[in-house]
């Protein structure tokens, strides 16, 4: 058989992407749509995604529509559809299942697929498999997917950000840090702004940098097991196994919560609050699913709409909100600045796996944070019974404490109800939705 041998491939792991996948799935179910800047968010005030059209015009995330408007009037504004959005998603994983069974719901817009040793099945080579599933995809969904194939999860999803949109980039075991002088170090999948400024301060600028140290620096700097298994895989191994737990048909590949307050509060002690109370909200959610998270989304929103976010990896998946506001901490401080009006903070759990699917790891770290779950069945089972908000962490006391605008008394108020188009009503029958009649 042509083409690269097994050794270019110890494993083939594919990352697929869904380009701009909130206004993608507008353009497929919309065709009037189709080739036209859009951008998503009407309900929020500012964009939660923009189309390849929009990004194009100079556009970005967490824009606000006011300044949207201004500098592109002829952007099309639309309210999110997550139910639609969460549809593709299961549409996405259940093509990319026709393939391998092993498949890793990563998040909304994202997958990872193992096709080790699927070569001699498919008499292809492992980058005419990638195209095959990638063209499957496309067609089926009406969407565009950048797709990295690479022989770690860490270097597949280097792959499929290389050639934006709808490109496909192999990158194989000997060839990997021929693509990672370019990489900021801070851009590397998992390595969040404090670890990044900490690798910064040591020297360590791109990915390569980090890549061509040794194991004895590593030791020496006190570098922590998930940045090791990053740095191992950049040197062509595989330190991190796909969770292949196939969710079920009412689960999410990530956990949201948000709190928007008011008035704005310029207070580090108040902001923390709110996100300490998201992490409580957010891991509740995570042990009613029978759910753990092994990464975790941080943002914070200014009066003006403007948005601080961080990554933070977590040593090892939890759903105790202790554990993991003790992690988020660490990036808060680095995040908030004083003297700035704060109005929402967010918080999503991602690599979100079944509790069963939680391995040990190997320095203990798992059965530390174990010690901890009944105490926390306990606390829920008091929050069920005496209300979801008699027991929690100290820290979201000033966020419990703190009294919303009385939103019966706002509602009341309303002297008519002008029912939402049909194409924005909440769908709740689970059957694929692929989009209205136009």
């Amino acid at each position: 058989m042509k083409g690269f041998s097994d050794r270019s491939f110890p494993k083939a792991i594919l990352h697929f992407d869904g380009d701009s996948f909130f206004a993608s799935v507008e353009q497929a179910m919309n065709y009037k749509l189709r080739g036209k800047p859009i951008v998503t968010g009407a309900e929020r005030g500012a964009a939660t995604a923009l189309s390849i059209e929009a990004k194009r015009l100079g556009l970005n995330r967490g824009m606000s529509m006011k300044d949207i408007r201004a500098k592109c009037p002829e952007v099309i504004v639309v309210s999110s559809d997550y139910t639609s959005y969460s549809v593709y998603a299961r549409r996405m994983y259940a093509i990319v299942r026709r393939y391998t069974s092993l498949v890793e719901e990563y998040s909304i817009d994202e997958c990872f697929a193992d096709i080790t040793g699927l070569r001699p099945m498919y008499g292809m080579r492992y980058e005419e498999i990638a195209l095959m599933i990638k063209s499957d995809l496309e067609r089926s969904l009406g969407i565009t997917f950048g797709v990295g194939l690479g022989p770690s999860k860490v270097v597949a999803k280097i792959g499929s950000k290389f050639r934006k949109p709808g490109g496909f980039t192999p990158i194989p075991a000997k060839e990997v840090q021929n693509f990672l002088k370019d990489i900021p170090v801070g851009n590397l999948w998992g390595v969040g702004f404090a670890q990044a400024l900490k690798l910064q301060n040591l020297g360590i600028v791109t990915a390569l940098d980090f890549a061509q140290k040794d194991e004895a620096w590593l030791r020496a700097h006190h570098i922590a097991k998930p940045y090791r298994e990053i740095w191992y895989e950049l040197r062509g191994g595989s330190a991190r196994e796909l969770a292949t737990e196939h969710r079920g048909s009412t689960d999410i590949g990530s956990i949201i919560k948000t709190r928007t307050f008011s008035p704005p509060s310029p207070q580090r002690a108040f902001v923390l609050a709110q996100l300490s109370k998201n992490i409580e909200r957010a891991c509740f959610k995570a042990r009613k699913h029978g759910v753990k998270t092994g990464a975790v989304g941080v943002m914070l929103k200014t009066q003006d709409f403007l948005y601080r976010n961080a990554e933070v990896p977590l040593p090892v998946p939890t759903n105790d909100p202790a554990y993991v506001l003790k992690h988020v901490q660490k990036h808060f401080d680095r995040m908030f600045v004083p003297n700035i009006l704060y109005r929402a903070t967010g918080i999503s759990l991602r690599s979100i796996v079944g509790e069963k699917a939680a391995t040990l790891d190997l320095f203990g770290e798992t059965l530390k944070v174990e010690e901890n779950s009944k105490l926390l069945d306990a606390v829920d089972g008091l929050n069920k019974r005496y209300g979801k908000e008699t027991i929690g962490l100290a820290l979201s006391l000033k966020a419990v404490s703190h009294h919303e605008p009385d939103r019966q008394r706002q509602n009341s108020r309303r002297t008519s109800f002008v029912p939402l188009p049909i194409e924005q009503r909440k769908k709740t029958i689970d059957l694929p939705f692929l989009g209205m009649a136009h």
